[in-house]
């Protein structure tokens, strides 16, 4: 089961979990470059920019980037990933037919049900809820269930800022992690009444707030900004996915013989 995880403070919680337990992080020591900009290996990997169409599934979109420049850093090349089987999963798992949704129903959809390539499942300009994939049911399965496994052994959910009724924008420590993700190559989910994927910044005193986040906008089709301003005051929720190390092959037990 993947794990979801706050960076500061730190709570570690199953999807789904109320309860949490809370520990201090040290604040980090290394500083940060006043740039950092994503774009040109998410390009050269193939999972640049689409558009979400009418649809109203940015978030959807939203976590599939985000999701696919990390599962880049395991797999050691990009895999477009399907927005439509990444919707579908989610209202398998939340019991409800509607398109589009927030982060953590997502999250727990594919958790649930894994993931496919796009061309498995391409995406549709209109909402189906009977939508069929473009391979037969066992492949579909075969391959949700092997990138499950992947993504379940080698990316953990971390929570810079959970969603939490009447409560936007990130304090300073949050802001930090953002960046702090950033310069170390992994894209950042962040929601609100749009959702948008944070793939670089650029410090600027001209700007409101001394600088621009890089965005990767489906509701535009292409690369955006935002001002620091913006994702300080109006951000509702924020992740990113953690790359964990490759487990270590288990110690070969000796036979009676051998001891």
């Amino acid at each position: 089961m993947w794990l979801s995880r706050l960076l500061v403070p730190r709570i570690v919680v199953l999807f789904g979990a109320a309860l949490a337990a809370q520990a201090e992080v040290s604040a980090p020591v290394e500083p940060l470059p006043a740039a950092v900009d994503l774009r040109a290996e998410i390009d050269r990997l193939g999972i640049g920019p689409r558009s979400q169409g009418v649809r109203p599934t940015c978030s959807v979109f939203t976590v599939v980037s985000t999701l696919e420049l990390a599962l880049a850093r395991v797999r050691g090349e990009g895999l477009r990933l399907s927005p439509e089987f990444a919707n579908r999963a989610k209202n398998l798992a939340t019991g409800r037919v509607h398109d589009g949704g927030f982060f953590h129903d997502i999250l727990a959809g594919l958790a649930r049900e894994g993931i496919v390539r796009e061309n498995a499942m391409p995406y549709a300009k209109r909402f189906d809820p009977e939508a069929k994939a473009a391979v037969d049911d066992e492949t579909l399965a075969a391959e949700a269930t092997a990138l499950r496994a992947l993504i379940g052994k080698r990316l953990h959910v971390v929570w810079i800022k959970p969603w939490s009724e009447g409560t936007r924008g990130l304090s300073e420590t949050q802001f930090e992690a953002v960046r702090r993700t950033l310069a170390n190559g992994l894209a950042v989910a962040t929601g609100m009444a749009h959702s948008r994927t944070l793939v670089g910044y650029r410090d600027d005193k001209k700007v409101l707030g001394g600088g621009v986040f890089l965005t990767l906008d489906s509701a535009l089709g292409r690369y955006g900004e935002v001002s620091y301003e913006f994702v300080r005051t109006e951000l509702c929720d924020v992740f990113t996915f953690e790359v964990l190390p490759e487990p270590k092959p288990a110690a070969k037990k000796l036979s009676a013989r051998e001891g």
